[in-house]
């Protein structure tokens, strides 16, 4: 037997909206009014917007995790994790989030009907309408990042630490972030020390700007030190301390974390931490609650 909130959620999905302004980004919009919370997704070095969540994608619509996600709005932010400088991949994370999330600006959410019209020539009035039911004041807000996303979030945070940014309220969910630098070791550290395979790698990963910002310590010194330091002397502000989920046989990222930071482990690896599937929970469990299959709920 259903409760009245099962049958009223039963058949309302999530649709996709792509923003103009921001390439590869796009959300998956709730259709219901009263949505106060949003979930920002962050991909890490090499993944994109599509790639990196698409379990989330499929996944937040299915019966049993409907009710956790239904009256969330989910945000897929698209940078270039590669080819780019931790700070430039900051700028444009922090100016996504002023015109989407913080303060969303109408053009954004903008969609044109007018070539799905007939005769839209002759209609005399605007063809353009919102994608949101209605306009949305997020209440609470979630960063997920995974890998190099992580430390992208984390250097937005310390970014606007001296001023009152809607940023310093957001809560921080980070899927084995590059905080502790990259460590390569299991059969990625084999590839990488090899003899013949592991120049050609070390030599391709060095052409990487955001690599040589995440392999060197002066950028994630820098940033850890400073973030301590802020969650000490701002005790109220939840974006300084995280919730950080490992996984042990992850062979890419150092598992290390800041002074007041929270963290779980999982059995798997570092692709496979961030994605959901019907017999690991993890991912889902952990973005909507703060918590893993076998965590306490924050």
């Amino acid at each position: 037997m259903t409760t009245p909130m099962e049958d009223e959620l039963e058949g309302q999905r999530h649709y996709y909206h792509y923003f103009n302004g921001f390439p590869n980004s796009f959300a998956l919009i709730s259709p219901f009014e009263d949505v106060s919370t949003a979930i920002v997704f962050v991909h890490g070095f090499g993944g994109d917007a599509y790639g990196t969540w698409n379990e989330f994608h499929l996944m937040v619509d299915e019966d049993s995790w409907t009710q956790h996600f239904s009256m969330v709005d989910l945000f897929f932010f698209d940078y270039k994790g590669v080819w780019e400088r931790i700070h430039s991949s900051t700028d444009r994370l922090l100016t996504f989030l002023d015109k989407i999330i913080f303060r969303p600006e109408p053009s954004h959410f903008s969609v044109d009907l007018a070539p799905v019209l007939v005769d839209s020539e002759e209609v005399e009035e605007s063809t353009e309408i919102s994608a949101l039911p209605k306009d949305r004041q997020y209440q609470k807000v979630i960063l997920a990042g995974h890998s190099e996303g992580g430390v992208v979030i984390r250097n937005a945070v310390d970014k606007k630490a001296g001023g009152k940014s809607l940023i310093l309220k957001c809560d921080l969910r980070l899927f084995a972030p590059a905080i502790g630098g990259y460590a390569p070791a299991g059969l990625v550290g084999t590839l990488v020390n090899s003899p013949f395979l592991g120049g050609i790698l070390d030599a391709v990963l060095k052409a990487s700007p955001a690599y040589q910002d995440l392999s060197g310590k002066g950028l994630l010194n820098k940033l850890r030190s400073k973030t301590e330091k802020n969650a000490h002397r701002h005790k109220s502000e939840p974006a300084f301390r995280a919730q950080i989920l490992w996984g042990r046989k992850d062979y890419v990222v150092n598992p290390d974390k800041y002074d007041g930071d929270q963290e779980e482990f999982e059995e798997c690896g570092h692709t496979k931490i961030c994605k959901p599937d019907d017999a690991y929970f993890s991912p889902l469990n952990w973005v909507s609650k703060g918590k893993s299959d076998n965590g306490s709920e924050e």
